[in-house]
């Protein structure tokens, strides 16, 4: 039987197209969302990557044209002068030498008048003459004229931007924010690729700050190009700046400099993956005043391999009673100790203790 023996008619075909027009329609709508999307989606991952390469190529880059400490570079005498504003904005002025063989054999020195910031690096160990009150600018001194960031730091980078002046353009490369917003920076000479500026994001007691240095007057220095002129800032205040007035190749051989001084703090070198020492038993506790009022005093010392606190120094001056308080609050602290490779090392690190000025 079939549908006119019972009154239907056969559907016609064509009555049915705009329906099947409208649903294919949709489809090709939903479809070409879908396709624009996922092009969306690609073309920033592929722009996320693109960035991510060419600032890791801008990097490696500048450690070609400048790293004078990379391997097979040869032997090396550096010497500057630094100046800075010291706690009661005194100008202080001092002098910075490095004798530099190879990673396993260096020497670097900071003078301020008659006191002493020495380190040494031998094969497996490292020395570290670390006069109590030294003040913690100049002891950023060795990074400074490292100035390239290690290539052993990893960054996610978010963008890469054009800046001019009159004298230079440069492009800057932005990492995604790592604290409180803030990012690292690294900026470069876009025609010869130099780094010309560093901006770190710095964690301090309360708050995060930025720490930046400019490096200018580049010179010849063998296969290198090396900046003389170092000028420091923290969230754009100066701190500290420092002019290079020697560096020479192949400087003679002296056994006596890599001989420890008897005062000598000697602790084991790590050439594997280090994790710092963290606090595991201290409460850091805030006097109940103005925070406006609370000075901060830092501390340095070593945690063994025991997590006990050892060989404490203090790098800001600011009352004897306030010096004994911040160091009994750190030996009576307990630390997870610092690990190379996963196993226990004796390690140098530092804190900000709070303090209340009498």
């Amino acid at each position: 039987m079939d549908a006119s023996t019972i009154g239907l008619r056969p559907a016609r075909p064509e009555m049915n197209r705009p329906l099947i027009h409208a649903a294919l329609h949709s489809r090709f709508k939903l479809r070409t969302y879908f396709l624009a999307a996922c092009l969306i989606c690609l073309h920033a991952t592929s722009s996320a990557q693109e960035v991510q390469a060419r600032a890791e190529a801008m990097l490696v880059h500048a450690r070609q044209l400048s790293d004078i400490r990379s391997p097979g570079a040869p032997a090396f005498r550096l010497q500057a002068t630094f100046s800075f504003l010291g706690d009661n904005l005194e100008p202080v002025q001092g002098t910075y030498t490095e004798t530099w063989f190879s990673d396993l054999q260096w020497r670097r020195e900071t003078v301020i008048g008659d006191s002493r910031h020495i380190e040494i690096a031998g094969s497996t160990k490292y020395w570290r003459v670390y006069p109590d009150g030294f003040p913690a600018q100049a002891i950023r001194l060795p990074a400074l004229m490292t100035f390239l960031p290690p290539a052993s730091l990893q960054l996610s980078f978010a963008s890469i931007s054009e800046h001019a002046t009159p004298s230079v353009i440069a492009e800057c490369a932005y990492s995604r924010p790592v604290a409180q917003n803030q990012s690292f920076v690294f900026c470069f000479e876009k025609k010869s690729g130099v780094l010309l500026e560093k901006t770190l994001p710095e964690k301090r007691p309360r708050n995060v700050v930025s720490f930046s240095c400019e490096y200018g007057s580049f010179r010849k220095f063998g296969n290198y190009e090396f900046p003389h002129e170092v000028v420091c800032l923290e969230d754009r205040h100066k701190t500290i700046s420092a002019d290079i007035v020697d560096l020479s190749i192949e400087p003679p051989m002296d056994p006596a400099l890599f001989t420890p001084p008897a005062d000598a703090i000697e602790l084991d070198r790590c050439f594997g993956k280090t994790v710092r020492p963290t606090l595991s038993d201290f409460d850091l506790m805030i006097p109940d005043v103005d925070l406006d009022r609370v000075a901060w005093i830092t501390v340095w010392f070593v945690v063994d391999t025991k997590g006990r606190p050892q060989d404490l120094r203090i790098l800001r001056s600011i009352s004897k009673g306030s010096h004994e308080k911040a160091l009994d609050k750190v030996r009576n602290s307990r630390f997870n100790p610092g690990t190379c490779d996963g196993k226990p090392i004796a390690m140098v690190t530092s804190l900000e203790i709070p303090s209340t000025p009498k």
